[in-house]
């Protein structure tokens, strides 16, 4: 390509091609592998999630659907990144968009868990725990899909690249710091009962299945903290920064840390004993009902033999 007597020499839909939004070439393999991943992962949690009737795992899944949205948009985009803005437009917010959701189960599967162990245990009411962070990450929404929507006009107003990029930042920054301040409430809560411990008998169920419970929020909560802070750090450096233009820290520190902190709730699934079905019941209260019924056993049972 030239321009007067200077010429300018790029490869068409090349990682040089200024008109490639990606500033690299995508590779197809780890597309498609990510695509099936989560497919696979939303699967097996719908089953789950239907079997065990654990329908407040439903955020989960809508977040699995946006990375398949996410990572199927972006099969095209391989194969023809230029002069796609609204496929590129739409696969950048569902990827962008979707671990809002996994940090959103938290706070329910965390809020859920330290009423069934005690009130005592929380700095905030564990029934307001889920809805104080889900607001901020509503807002948080709001400004990161503002920020993407005007990414998409870039190409008609040039403008609106940089005021959608700040805002798509500030809105991850808003993010970043109400998921920093959860994790400080689940710290909190692990050392109030580590220095209280709560009152179940040795060897239950509710022994040993809610600090084993809580183990699992704290890395999955853990991987979604990492991502967060990487894509404000990768915002802040812009679209042509060190990180966006090379691909391999989005697969480390996107794809592989949301994959695992979602995969991990299919393992440990909360249903699965981890919390009581009733989000009103506390592990107390089942161990109450449950004594009561082998009590209840017992006198049956001695009841027919004096019959005999």
């Amino acid at each position: 390509m030239s321009n007067g007597s200077t010429t300018i020499s790029y490869t068409p839909g090349g990682a040089d091609d200024p008109a490639n939004p990606f500033h690299y070439i995508p590779s197809m393999a780890a597309t498609v592998v990510s695509l099936i991943l989560f497919t696979f992962t939303f699967i097996c949690l719908s089953v789950w999630t239907i079997r065990k009737r654990s329908w407040y795992m439903i955020t989960l899944l809508i977040g699995c659907i946006m990375e398949i949205i996410g990572y199927s948009t972006r099969i095209p985009l391989v194969i023809q990144p230029v002069g796609q803005t609204g496929l590129y437009a739409c696969m950048h917010a569902c990827i962008i968009l979707a671990p809002v959701f996994n940090a959103a189960i938290e706070y329910v599967l965390l809020g859920r868990l330290m009423h069934a162990v005690g009130d005592q245990y929380s700095l905030i009411k564990p029934k307001l725990v889920a809805w104080i962070f889900i607001v901020c990450d509503v807002f948080s929404l709001l400004m990161q899909t503002t920020g993407a929507g005007l990414l998409t006009t870039a190409s008609k107003n040039p403008t609106n690249a940089q005021t959608g990029l700040n805002i798509l930042l500030a809105g991850l920054s808003v993010n970043l710091a109400s998921f920093a301040i959860f994790c400080v409430q689940v710290i909190y809560f692990d050392y109030r009962t580590r220095k209280s411990p709560p009152n179940f008998p040795s060897g239950s169920l509710c022994q040993k299945g809610w600090r084993q419970f809580l183990y699992i929020i704290y890395l999955s909560s853990s991987l979604v903290l990492l991502r967060q802070i990487y894509r404000v750090i990768e915002f802040a450096q812009g679209f042509t920064g060190y990180l966006a233009i090379h691909e391999v820290y989005f697969y480390i520190f996107d794809t592989l840390l949301i994959f695992i902190a979602t995969t991990i709730f299919v393992i440990f699934f909360p249903g699965n004993g981890y919390l009581p079905r009733n989000q009103n019941d506390t592990f107390l209260i089942i161990q109450n009902n449950e004594h009561n019924r082998q009590e209840e056993n017992k006198g049956n049972i001695f009841v027919i033999k004096e019959k005999l």
